[in-house]
């Protein structure tokens, strides 16, 4: 047996410690959008002690080799709603008088707002101006401060990105296997000094190798009524029974605000119900142009498990996957599959199928429907790959 006694990284600001920016990155991402691929790995970064990394509170995602794609923050309103507004420090003065008598007794958690005037803030929080609903890159003006994370991400005065590329590419390539590490970074106010990146922590990405390695089989591959090569995501899902679907006969550009509205209503009643159910519709799931898709907001499909965007002859948008309400998605492991349609692809969709199942209900633009028993969803995300397969 042996003890370890790690010094903690960060810094002293007033009453309390704590780093400019800790994290934790991986080198396989399961959700790559826009450019990113799955082998250039991920990270989140918080403001303060890892812990709200750990514990799954709200964080920064991005590729470190696409530093600029956030789709969390793809609008004002997204930056408003998923940006960080708590952080975790210890209190060093003015506290407890014996903080060793129980866990955490000096660990304080602490809104953003009130740590605006310590250097970590002011450097790496942006400010929203009402006035002009926008989000200006500075900490150092009056209003709001927002946690962006502009000037290490956009304006690089730390090179953080590049240093998680490298650190994730040599330690997945000295390890033999995906890899996740734990860092912190203290930046310094003090142009003549260096700012410190710490290296805290490297593992393999998933102890259990059994989750990461899913293997479709040629026979559920010819058995499954959904293929697609373009799949967010990765595991074995067998929990859902419930498929609701914008019936492509009756489907309308024009109707895009009321499917979402009649979406909404039944997800409360699945909701309700504790049922998750497979969405399927064409178009941008959550698109802000109601011309490209169906523009749900997370409220209206928040009991979903897994979500099908269809790319056809009605509409052929690029695949958004799911960049509205991308924080949800990704945070909640949500599965989130494109299927373009046509003779040329080697997705494949099975309407006829689909259709012979049992209606539960029925609206102006939308079907649900129920099967004796669940559907098995596998992703294989080293691959892309997905198959749906109804018992």
């Amino acid at each position: 047996m042996a003890v370890i006694i790690q010094l903690l990284s960060g810094k002293g600001y007033g009453d309390y410690f704590y780093p400019a920016i800790s994290g934790v990155a991986q080198s396989h991402n399961f959700y790559p959008v826009s450019h990113m691929k799955s082998e250039e790995g991920i990270a989140h970064i918080a403001l303060g002690l890892g812990k709200t990394v750990v514990e799954g509170e709200k964080t920064l995602r991005f590729s470190p080799r696409y530093p600029k794609i956030m789709p969390q923050f793809s609008s004002v309103q997204d930056i408003l709603t998923n940006a960080q507004r708590f952080f975790y420090a210890l209190r060093i003065k003015n506290g407890v008088e014996e903080p060793k008598l129980w866990k955490d007794s000096n660990l304080e958690k602490r809104e953003v707002d009130d740590a605006e005037k310590e250097f970590p803030v002011r450097t790496l929080a942006s400010t929203y101006v009402h006035e002009e609903d926008r989000i200006r890159d500075t900490g150092y003006i009056q209003g709001p401060k927002i946690l962006t994370f502009a000037q290490v991400l956009k304006y690089d005065i730390f090179p953080l990105p590049r240093l998680l590329s490298d650190l994730l590419e040599l330690g997945r390539k000295g390890m033999g296997c995906p890899i996740e590490i734990e860092f912190s970074v203290n930046l310094s106010p003090d142009k003549k000094r260096k700012s410190d990146f710490n290296f805290l922590q490297i593992r393999p990405m998933v102890a259990d190798e059994e989750r990461f390695q899913v293997e479709i089989t040629s026979e559920e591959f010819e058995k499954a009524f959904c293929r697609s090569t373009q799949a967010l995501g990765n595991g074995k899902n067998e929990k859902i029974a419930d498929i609701v679907f914008a019936k492509p006969e009756d489907f309308d550009t024009k109707a895009t605000v009321q499917i979402a509205e009649e979406i909404g209503s039944i997800n409360g009643d699945l909701l309700k119900e504790k049922r998750p159910y497979l969405l399927i519709g064409p178009g941008r799931w959550g698109s802000a142009d109601r011309w490209l898709g169906i523009p749900v907001q997370w409220r209206h499909i928040s009991g979903v498990g897994a979500i099908i965007e269809l790319r056809n002859e009605k509409l052929k948008a690029d695949p958004s996957q799911g960049s509205h309400f991308f924080q949800n998605i990704t945070s909640l492991g949500i599965h989130y599959i494109t299927v373009t349609e046509g003779a040329e692809s080697e997705d494949h969709f099975d309407w006829e199928w689909l259709n012979s199942l049992p209606v539960v209900q029925e609206t102006t633009f939308l079907r649900h429907v129920r099967l004796e028993k669940p559907l098995i969803l596998k992703i294989d995300g080293r691959k892309s790959q997905c198959v749906i397969i109804g018992v």
